[in-house]
């Protein structure tokens, strides 16, 4: 007579698939809170590079002397122009340290362009900002043969009469004290009072070390 295999083994309880399903979500839970705990702490344990911290910004402006190429005997440009732009860069160091310069330009350029349409380009000149001091640096930015669009000369003419054109001015400095680039986003208006009583355009700085 055969054994019944079956006679000795325990009955089977049925499963809850919904119990199974609430089961796994709470693992899944527990385990994504964890993780993410995991990474706050990473984050707050991660060293701070010394460099981030020690980036010097001085404050920047810009001041538009005057101008050329671009007008003939009305506001609207011709549609190709070579114009020249004399440009100030206003640099003031508001740190008190020991050093003899703040911050050092070792070389930087410039672009001048209009409603995204570049229009003149040039070398910024090397510069230091010593400690509390100003610094005016020239810079003259030339343009040779740049197309023009009719819809560009017409609202360059519409802005001009009314007073209210400007030009933007940006500008890449490269230190070498300490390996960042600085970039300046500045705005002047074209047709503004006499360079003498000229108040300079203020200048907003991005500092990176990817370009």
């Amino acid at each position: 007579m055969k054994p019944d295999l079956e006679a000795g083994a325990s009955p089977r309880v049925p499963t809850d698939p919904r119990k199974d399903e609430a089961l796994r979500l709470v693992v899944i839970a527990a385990l994504t809170q964890a993780m993410f705990i995991a990474m706050v702490v990473l984050v707050l344990l991660l060293p701070v590079r010394p460099d981030r911290l020690q980036i010097y910004v001085p404050t920047f402006s810009v001041s538009l002397a005057g101008f050329d190429g671009l007008d003939r005997a009305t506001p609207q440009p011709p549609p190709v122009v070579s114009p020249t732009f004399n440009l100030t860069l206003h640099g003031v160091s508001s740190s008190r340290s020991s050093e003899s310069c703040e911050f050092y330009n070792e070389r930087g350029t410039v672009a001048v362009s209009y409603a995204g349409a570049v229009l003149a380009w040039g070398r910024v000149a090397e510069f230091c900002v010593a400690e509390g001091a100003r610094k005016h640096v020239r810079m003259v930015a030339l343009g040779a043969g740049v197309e023009l669009s009719d819809e560009l000369r017409g609202r360059m003419a519409s802005e001009r009469r009314s007073r209210s054109a400007e030009v933007d001015v940006d500008i890449v400095l490269d230190s070498y004290l300490d390996d960042w680039k600085r970039f300046l986003s500045c705005r002047v208006k074209l047709d503004d009072e006499p360079s003498s009583s000229r108040q300079p355009s203020p200048c907003k700085v991005l500092v990176s070390d990817q370009w």
